[in-house]
């Protein structure tokens, strides 16, 4: 025989719906706050960097920070400064610029998702993007180049 069931009553209906509203709700915050990647690190795997360790393409070892070492035969090439350290050179250098356009409410600072690597005069070097941040807006200032070798740095833009 049929056995007869009623129907769930709308406050049940509602408070099943509210909880799984809620659960996604929960598990969609607590990704959006835990799960982040760094720019810089990304913009490296974009360039051809390996998330770990190193590779090994036409002689050159492509390392996961940054830093390249090129082979050719004997003779073996270091360039030492990594991407995280080339982006704290620049906010070194920018450090004495910052402090005067801070009473002004302005900030120079190099746009990590715009790195890239560049060669000028047999010279290799990390390229940032500087942005000018005034209030919530951001506005293009030039470009920020370290030496990948020696680390120094050179602007060219607002700056000079």
């Amino acid at each position: 025989m049929y056995a007869h069931r009623s129907s769930p009553s709308f406050s049940r209906v509602i408070l099943r719906l509210f909880a799984v509203v809620s659960a996604l709700f929960i598990l969609y915050y607590g990704y959006s706050t835990f799960h982040h990647t760094d720019p810089l690190k990304q913009r490296l795997y974009e360039l051809g960097y390996p998330e770990k360790g190193y590779i090994v393409e036409n002689g050159t070892i492509l390392w996961s920070d940054g830093h390249i070492t090129i082979m050719q035969g004997a003779y073996v090439e270091n360039y030492p400064i990594t991407a995280e350290e080339a982006y704290n050179l620049i906010l070194q250098y920018l450090a004495s610029y910052n402090e005067k356009l801070r009473k002004y409410g302005y900030r120079l600072y190099p746009d990590k998702a715009s790195l890239t690597e560049k060669e000028k005069n047999g010279q290799k070097y990390w390229v940032f993007e500087l942005k000018l941040k005034a209030g919530s807006n951001d506005m293009f200032a030039g470009f920020a180049w370290v030496n990948r070798k020696t680390g120094a740095v050179e602007v060219k833009g607002i700056l000079g």
